[in-house]
């Protein structure tokens, strides 16, 4: 039980925290916060921004999902894991999610080669725990495969897509372009 409640009280403590950072640093930055996208493409950005709300949607679906619909005492992942790998995942998401924005504006501020290690280090943090833990999901396999089961699934794949792939991956190339 306790490991039910540790779960969901780090979701509401780092996801407050994570909201905060992202809306402190837009509006306390409102002349620099347009050059968070660096050198994306202006045409990509409405899809990012779309990615960006259906990754969180999904992963209001497979956080509901983990923390309501399995037995915690008992689970194994990969017939090894216990529930505690989750936790570690979503520790490994949330927390540098919560720098990122602070270490990205500094770096507008005051660019430097530590600062720009510390943030892709943050981004691929975030989304290799998220390939990993979608990997997690996917191996709970439960017999009934119910319909809340399939939906936290589709939804990790959305936000693994977009940690990995569109942070990760596309914001870390086409920033300095």
């Amino acid at each position: 039980m306790f490991q039910k409640y540790f779960f969901i009280i780090i979701n509401i403590v780092l996801g407050s925290i994570l909201l905060t950072t992202y809306y402190r640093g837009v509006t306390q930055n409102s002349d620099i916060a347009p050059k968070l996208w660096g050198g994306v493409p202006p045409s990509l950005i409405p899809y990012i921004v779309t990615s960006m709300f259906i990754g969180a949607f999904g992963y209001f679906f497979f956080t509901y999902y983990l923390a309501f619909e399995i037995d915690h005492q008992n689970f194994l992942v990969f017939n090894k894991f216990k529930f505690s790998t989750i936790i570690t995942l979503y520790l490994l998401i949330l927390i540098p999610s919560c720098f990122w924005i602070d270490l990205s504006l500094q770096y507008l501020i005051n660019p430097s080669p530590m600062l720009w290690k510390m943030i892709v280090a943050a981004l691929y943090t975030v989304g290799i725990s998220s390939v990993i833990l979608l990997l997690c999901l996917i191996n709970i396999n439960p017999n009934n495969g119910s319909l809340l089961y399939k939906m936290s699934i589709i939804g990790c794949c959305a936000f693994t897509f977009h940690t990995m792939f569109l942070d990760g991956l596309l914001w870390t190339i086409f920033f300095h372009k």
